[in-house]
């Protein structure tokens, strides 16, 4: 290694640039068996800063995010869906387009469609598109804003809740609420109004939501700034789960057991 490219690969590391300066002599190398332009050369250079970053990046938002799995797009099998969402419609969400729109996506369905798999699916390409995203059950959102009000804190979390640019909110009507905790959930959703995306499961229609928040009025406010600018998927099928292979088990007597 010659002066000057030891006098770069310093500079490199004294602006941060750990990537770049690791890899400056093997590029050099490589770069003069080229004939590539300047700016190609300039190009290929930032990319060995650019790449590794942007990969170190979206793994930071995925650990952050909070998601309980990662789930892709092509591995959500919509022939088994048989109603609800077409295949245009799946691929104008891959596009997360809603997403700069501050627009949410409801995913309506009974249990076992794959609601939650695609909504983990998008949640991870928008992490890989360097959008921030954010995981909760809705029994664990309503738990955690009960104890932020019990503690004080409540408008500093529902402040941090405007943050992300997507929050993924999971299994809404599993469990019906209290008034208060109607109102809490509602106090998100306001929060989260023209301000960042939301994408919802529920196993419930939007005429029981009334049942679920225990209240017309609070049922219809939420109702209202949720869907006011929103993709909403009503999915039709069969439950994965129900169709789970069997297998004969030997050692309890023949029972069919699941796979």
């Amino acid at each position: 290694m010659n002066q000057l490219t030891s006098t770069l690969e310093a500079r490199m590391q004294d602006m941060g640039l750990e990537f770049m300066a690791a890899g400056l002599e093997s590029y050099l190398e490589a770069q003069a068996r080229t004939e590539n332009t300047l700016s190609q050369s300039i190009a290929d250079l930032l990319d060995i800063e650019y790449i590794p970053r942007r990969e170190r990046a979206a793994r930071s938002r995925l650990k952050l995010s909070g998601m309980p799995a990662i789930k892709r797009l092509e591995d959500f099998d919509l022939d088994w869906i048989k109603g609800g969402l077409t295949a245009k419609q799946l691929n104008e969400l891959a596009s997360l387009a809603f997403v700069p729109r501050h627009e949410n996506v409801i995913l309506m369905g009974p249990s076992g469609l794959g609601k939650t798999h695609l909504m983990l699916a998008l949640a991870y390409k928008a992490c890989m598109t360097e959008y921030t995203v954010w995981y909760t059950s809705c029994i664990n959102l309503i738990e955690e804003l009960g104890k932020a009000r019990e503690q004080g804190r409540l408008r500093r979390r529902l402040t941090w809740l405007r943050k992300p640019h997507v929050i993924l909110i999971d299994e809404v009507g599993y469990e019906s609420m209290t008034r208060e905790q109607a109102n809490l959930f509602f106090q998100v959703v306001n929060a989260r109004y023209e301000h960042g995306s939301i994408i919802l499961t529920t196993n419930k229609g939007f005429g029981r939501w009334a049942d679920i928040l225990g209240d017309e009025a609070t049922a219809t406010a939420t109702l209202d700034r949720l869907l006011h600018h929103s993709h909403v998927f009503s999915l039709k099928g069969d439950s994965y789960r129900m169709c789970t292979p069997v297998k004969t088990d030997s050692d309890s007597g023949g029972k069919r057991t699941a796979a």
